[in-house]
């Protein structure tokens, strides 16, 4: 369920008569501030499953984090294996 904020407030009629009054700059700044809002409610809700699973099964964020650094590693290598063969 999405947060309530400004932008998600305003009725889509007036979102689209106010946009047609934007230009580039105010467009892009209006994306960055929807796209870091998305971010930190996306960061939020990991954070509180993680917590809850910690809760209930001891360690499982640390196990989490370690699984995590060896799949970016991972992924890492096989971007580089990718690169190589261009």
């Amino acid at each position: 369920m999405p947060h309530p904020t400004p932008e998600n407030s305003i009725p889509e009629k007036d979102l689209l008569e106010s946009a047609s009054y934007m230009d580039i700059d105010q467009w892009l700044e209006r994306l960055r501030r929807s796209d870091r809002a998305l971010y930190n409610s996306m960061a939020l809700e990991v954070w509180s499953i993680a917590r809850t699973m910690d809760s209930l099964i001891p360690g499982f964020w640390n196990r989490f984090m370690e699984n995590r650094q060896t799949a970016l590693k991972q992924f890492v290598i096989q971007r580089k294996k990718e690169e190589n063969r261009e």
